[in-house]
């Protein structure tokens, strides 16, 4: 079964996720998030307004980051409370990734949702939704050093 993932990940324009940078990270905060759905075959494409298009890059020889759909790395991702958002995930790598979503940006945080397992050339899609307002991380299972960002939730 999957959860939520997020290791540096999105950022919303109107009701579209673009990416942003990285911006002032703060005490983390803990946010109720609901996993709507998980399923597999996403595509790299948006297809509704509320969907956040991410993929794992190899930037040099064995670094990783997040990437979405400008090429901005590990994005910082603004979305509204309350929304439901889809996130389709590809991994065009010879790695596996895994989205983890924290609880907080930054520090001690605990996993509150996560991808299924991306095995290399897959992608899998989820639905999530954050109830609160406040800052939430993202990272990579197998790369969390390389592969983390921060989600704004407004």
């Amino acid at each position: 079964m999957a959860s939520l993932f997020v290791s540096g990940i999105f950022s919303v324009l109107s009701t579209e996720v673009l990416a942003n940078q990285i911006t002032d990270q703060t005490n983390p905060i803990i946010h109720p998030v609901t996993l709507v759905e998980n399923s597999s075959n996403a595509t790299s494409m948006a297809s509704s307004n509320n969907t956040i298009i991410l993929a794992a890059a190899e930037v040099s020889e064995e670094t990783y980051r997040w990437v979405n759909d400008t090429g901005a790395e590990n994005p910082t991702l603004n979305i509204k409370s309350n929304t439901e958002y889809t996130i389709k995930i590809d991994n065009p790598t010879d790695e596996k990734h895994e989205l983890i979503i924290d609880s907080g940006s930054t520090g001690n945080t605990s996993a509150i949702a996560e991808s299924e397992e991306i095995e290399p050339e897959g992608n899998v899609e989820f639905k999530f939704k954050a109830d609160q307002v406040g800052e939430l991380g993202y990272h990579c299972e197998y790369h969390p050093d390389q592969m983390n960002g921060t989600i704004t939730v407004s």
